[in-house]
């Protein structure tokens, strides 16, 4: 069977031009390089822009209460509730450090913590659990876990350690109020 009808079987009209542009396989082999190149850059992992939102809450079980602490480049939202009673919850709300909120949030790299997939559930044997969610327009991303110093989030380590250090610092700043 000829080149010819193959194409004409495959309903290629224009066979013609076809076969002049294979008389040039290292042109149309750079151009298809180039074409894959520009559609796979690789944007940064680092966040920089302020629709971040990054929230830490810790819970445990027997209503021995838990906080949270949602925290963008604008506001920070500490909320303490100390039993299960959801009556006795505060809250407060401050301007975010716009220092505190810089070195936060270049400590994150969304790939990497997007990479990692744990849901522990301490909480339902009665232990505490940890929950950071990452989110912004068009992303969210939420990991579980006992401690910083659990194996699975090493590579955030740096990150985490930051954010419960201002937690602790949020908790020990409201229960002096």
């Amino acid at each position: 069977m000829h080149i010819g009808s193959i194409f004409e079987v495959l309903g290629v009209r224009r066979l013609n031009e076809i076969i002049k542009l294979m008389k040039y396989p290292i042109l149309l082999f750079t151009i298809s390089i180039m074409l894959v190149a520009c559609g796979c850059q690789r944007k940064s992992a680092l966040v920089t822009n302020n629709d971040l939102t990054i929230s830490i809450s810790t819970v445990c079980g027997w209503c021995t209460g838990g906080d949270s602490l949602v925290i963008n480049a604008d506001q920070s939202v500490y909320r303490y509730t100390p039993s299960c009673d959801l009556a006795q919850t505060t809250e407060t709300v401050t301007a975010t450090d716009k220092t505190l909120w810089k070195e936060l949030s270049t400590l994150v790299n969304k790939e990497q913590f997007n990479n990692i997939h744990i849901n522990l559930c301490n909480v339902c044997a009665d232990g505490c659990d940890v929950r950071v969610t990452l989110k912004d327009k068009n992303y969210t991303h939420s990991i579980s876990y006992g401690s910083s110093s659990n194996e699975a989030v090493s590579t955030i380590r740096p990150f985490l350690e930051k954010l419960e250090t201002l937690s602790a610092a949020y908790k020990k700043e409201h229960k002096k109020q």
